[in-house]
């Protein structure tokens, strides 16, 4: 089996989301579940230029492919029985680094409405995403962020299983300190476990 791709999105290593996806990591090692922990600061991407190459492509390939490191991260996408994604908020959405990727991958909504069999004959698989903001207030803060991800993860057949919405999470050290948190992620993380023990 191809590992769960776990991904850490924020611009700043070692905070609370990667603590967050390392706890996740841990009770996936712990159910003997295969699984990668990437961080996308790792990882080069450019913008996409909307110039729409990918529309006039026979395969829907992005014309910077070459020049970065998009596709290896999209391959996970295509190929993880299941991801993990965690992510700050900035002003109530992904962080630039994470959106920047997001907005490269137009070139599976192409290859989608296209009807490309590779992209549309994807297993159906899950996401378990982990949010989490600083600010204690708003109603609606993670709702954009919510709503990108889900159509994102569409277009490679992921739909979302579980939620964690941290609050309050804002020094390096804040989601060690916050034992609620804490247990909304092991939930995640459990019921993550469960799922794929299901499709084993």
């Amino acid at each position: 089996m191809n590992p769960v791709s776990v991904l850490c999105c924020s611009h700043r290593p070692g905070g609370n989301t990667e603590a967050a996806a390392r706890m996740v990591v841990r009770e996936l090692q712990q159910a003997g579940i295969p699984n990668e922990l990437l961080s996308l600061t790792d990882y080069e991407v450019q913008h996409c230029e909307a110039c729409n190459a990918c529309l006039a492509h026979p395969r829907c390939e992005c014309r910077l492919a070459a020049v970065d490191q998009a596709e290896m991260l999209f391959e996970r996408f295509l190929t993880a029985p299941a991801v993990v994604l965690a992510s700050p908020i900035y002003f109530y959405h992904l962080p630039s680094r994470f959106k920047t990727l997001i907005d490269r991958g137009q070139r599976f909504w192409a290859a989608h409405e296209k009807g490309d069999p590779a992209i549309l004959g994807l297993p159906p698989r899950s996401a378990y995403v982990i949010l989490a903001a600083a600010r204690t207030r708003g109603a609606a803060i993670f709702d954009g962020a919510l709503l990108t991800l889900k159509r994102f993860l569409f277009y490679f057949n992921i739909q979302p299983a579980a939620v964690a919405t941290l609050r309050g999470l804002d020094g390096p050290q804040d989601f060690e300190a916050d034992a609620a948190a804490r247990e909304e992620v092991r939930i995640l993380a459990g019921k993550a476990v469960q799922d794929l023990r299901v499709k084993g």
